[in-house]
């Protein structure tokens, strides 16, 4: 860590409270240099956030400084961030919102209900315009700027006789006496959270801010294209999700079969013209909602999420909450029907070009804005760049260059068409050419060593690099129903186990953590006896203090814990876990990798050498940690429980 971090902020009150708020949570920032910065925004007050389209309003100069190397965070509203976030900068933590509500600030301290009619009351967001004009259409809703103590002269000064702010906002500035009413509006998502950015790369500021990451208690969802109905063209990772999942929002466009052995909750939420089960808002909200609440969820969609999907709309609302997404593709009904009937989509010298419309733009091709995909580009970049400019695209049109699409080794660049033969690539390469690239999310690319990557919430993209492999063993127990209690220290236990026997009435049941106890929940079964905290260690302790007796422990074949010392405990192995040897991949491609276990650690060090001083580690449990500092890996920024 630096000997004094800088920390750049917007110059007003409330962002400087802002600051020293998150100064007061984080130890070792309480000597840090703040800078002062007015954002594009601050500068000019003459342009309405009712009307702004400028997604870096508030960021813009801040962001340079990170950019530039003149400081090493920003902290923000986390509503002020643009999306996608600047290139090369990325959050590295949430903070969570102490007070998410609208406040009404009045002449008199009147409740809204008590305004007169013809009252001016002052906005700055259409969000909060719109509600008001609802409730009370006999109001003029006014536009204005500026600080908040600056919006409260206003009324002061007659010009308009309340105004709607963030509650926080006031809490903050130590104004909680203005407020006249807590409305009940709805409001952004993000108000009240805190937001701390960096450039890109900088792992000792994400291992110093991971514990206070609001977003560390948040699930993931994952967009999956479940193919046009036959259930046997469906990916193997669109599976394992399926089978991993929490919950599942499904649509119409699946066979019944896809989802008859998933155990978890499902929800249809199928759309058809002229009968919408849900709309695509109340999608979009009910994702959003489990996602925070920290369940793993799946949006199933027939075909493929971005071919015509409605993925990429799913994918920008929750992004804009700061919502992890992961894209499963899927086969297209185009392929489908290609395949089935043995008609090539291109064929050297009769096709060459594919394009997928749909009926509704049939008759309006005038209006369709193309997005342009070539294969096998790397030595053609300078005709695709001349072909396009020929049909009218601008020098500026965004463009993506991928080396390796899904591979471990996966290369992107993000440019313009004018640059588009700049720069040495390799085949295999697709280009993407079009306004739809800039959605594009450059993310942290997160090596995963253990078998289930869709529980780990980590922000970034997750390489799923599995180092070891559970295989069932056989195995026998005579008298189950004799143990007072059984315990769980695993998922792959409680699936084994339950494969063979049922767990009795009378018996209780032992879970080592929360996701233990979820797995057992999913099999009708409650967890009598759970800490809080997954830990072999802290689960020892538990069964010496309250002196638990005759305790079945099915396990792993290398399971190695203190729970085996116990005499009241019968260990019987009734799975093994496989060491994998995988390819090595280029880890400076790379900026962290999670190992979940110790066998883990042992089958990344038969394959590695080192690990390289820039990548960031993470861990699930003290004693993956422990091996880890066991290997004497000097070059490790810090190792954080997950």
């Amino acid at each position: 860590m630096p000997e004094r971090l800088k920390i750049i902020s917007r110059d007003s009150n409330l962002a400087l409270k802002q600051v020293e708020e998150v100064i007061f949570q984080v130890p070792g920032l309480s000597d840090s240099l703040i800078i002062k910065e007015k954002a594009f925004g601050d500068k000019h007050k003459d342009i309405s956030l009712l009307q702004n389209t400028i997604t870096d309003f508030f960021t813009r100069e801040l962001d340079e400084s990170l950019l530039n190397g003149n400081a090493d965070i920003a902290i923000h509203s986390a509503k002020d961030l643009p999306c996608p976030l600047t290139e090369g900068l990325e959050l590295i933590c949430l903070f969570q919102a102490f007070d998410k509500s609208d406040s009404l600030v009045s002449r008199n301290h009147l409740p809204l209900a008590a305004l007169s009619p013809g009252s001016r009351i002052g906005t700055s967001a259409l969000l909060r315009k719109q509600q008001v004009e609802t409730l009370r259409p006999d109001l003029e809703t006014v536009s204005i700027r500026g600080t908040i103590e600056e919006r409260i002269k206003l009324i002061d000064e007659n010009k308009i006789d309340a105004l709607v702010v963030a509650s926080c906002a006031l809490r903050r500035l130590g104004l909680e006496h203005e407020i006249s009413e807590v409305l009940g509006f709805k409001t952004h998502p993000l108000q009240g959270n805190l937001a701390v950015l960096a450039k890109t790369g900088r792992s000792n500021l994400k291992a110093l801010f991971y514990g206070f990451d609001a977003r560390n208690t948040y699930g993931k969802v994952f967009l999956v294209g479940a193919g046009p109905g036959d259930p046997e063209l469906i990916t193997v990772k669109a599976r394992r999700l399926i089978n991993e999942a929490d919950i599942i929002f499904y649509d119409d466009l699946l066979d019944n079969l896809l989802l008859k052995d998933a155990v978890c909750e499902k929800v249809y939420v199928g759309k058809r013209k002229g009968n919408h089960y849900q709309s695509q808002a109340e999608i979009n909200k009910l994702l959003y909602r489990k996602a925070v609440a920290g369940y793993t969820v799946i949006r199933l969609k027939g075909g493929d999420p971005f071919i015509y999907g409605r993925g990429g709309e799913e994918l920008t609302y929750l992004s804009e909450r700061l919502i992890e997404v992961d894209i499963v593709p899927g086969i297209s009904a185009a392929q489908t029907a290609s395949s089935s009937l043995q008609v090539p989509l291109t064929m050297r010298g009769r096709s060459n070009k594919v394009s997928f419309l749909t009926g509704h733009s049939a008759a309006k091709h005038h209006e369709v804005k193309e997005t342009f995909v070539y294969y096998m580009g790397a030595t053609t970049r300078t005709r695709i760049k001349n072909d396009l400019i020929s049909k009218g695209l601008s020098l500026e049109t965004p463009a993506l260059l991928v080396q390796q699409a899904g591979g471990y080794n996966e290369k992107h660049t993000k440019t313009f068409l004018g640059e588009l033969d700049k720069g040495s690539f390799r085949s295999p390469l697709i280009i993407i050419v079009g306004e739809n690239v800039h959605l594009y999310r450059n993310k942290s690319r997160i090596l995963f060593t253990g078998l289930n990557p869709s529980k780990c919430s980590l922000p970034g993209k997750l390489v799923h690099y599995p180092l070891i492999e559970i295989q069932a063993m056989p195995f026998s127990i005579v008298k189950p129903g004799e143990y007072d209690y059984i315990l769980f220290t695993s998922k792959h236990a409680v699936e084994h186990f339950l494969m063979r026997y049922e767990i009795g009435e009378n018996q209780k049941i032992i879970a080592i953590g929360p996701y233990t106890r979820s797995k057992l929940e999913l099999y009708g079964y409650a967890a009598d006896i759970c800490p809080q905290e997954a830990d072999s260690d802290s689960l020892y302790a538990l069964i010496k203090e309250h002196t638990l007796l005759n305790i079945l422990y099915p396990c792993s074949n290398i399971s190695n814990n203190k729970l085996h010392l116990l005499n009241e405990v019968n260990s019987v192995p009734i799975y093994k876990t496989v060491n994998i040897v995988q390819p090595p991949i280029d880890l400076n491609s790379i900026d962290g990798i999670v190992f979940t276990s110790s066998s883990t650690v042992d089958s990344f060090f038969n394959i590695y050498d080192s690990i390289p001083e820039h990548l960031l580690i993470y861990t699930y449990g003290k004693h993956s940690a422990q091996k880890i500092k066991k290997m004497r890996v000097p070059n490790i920024v810090q190792t954080i429980q997950i």
